[in-house]
C-alpha cells in the first residue's frame, strides 16, 4: 500500500515538473543569456589600458565620499553652534 502511494506522489511530482518546463519553454530565449558583441565591433581595450577608468572610478567615489562627509560635520557643526548660542 505504501508503494501505491509513494509511486503516485512521484506520477504527480513527475507531472508536475513536466508542465512547469512545458509552461518555461513557452516563454523566449533570454537576450541577456549570451553576450553578443555585432560583427563590426572594435575591441577597446587599448583605451581602458591607457586611460585607467576603473581606477579613476574608485578614486573619484572616495573624493566625493570625503568631500560629503566633510560638508556633513561642517553643517552638523554649524547647527550645533547655532543651538549653542
Amino acid at each position: 500500500m505504501a508503494k501505491f502511494f509513494t509511486g503516485l506522489l512521484q506520477w504527480i511530482i513527475d507531472a508536475f515538473g513536466a508542465a512547469l518546463v512545458w509552461l518555461l519553454d513557452l516563454f523566449p530565449d533570454s537576450p541577456f543569456g549570451t553576450p553578443t558583441t555585432p560583427p563590426d565591433a572594435v575591441n577597446l581595450g587599448w583605451i581602458t589600458w591607457l586611460l585607467d577608468f576603473p581606477t579613476w572610478i574608485a578614486h573619484l567615489t572616495i573624493i566625493l565620499s570625503c568631500f560629503m562627509t566633510y560638508y556633513g560635520v561642517k553643517v552638523a557643526a554649524r547647527w550645533l553652534k547655532m543651538v549653542r548660542s
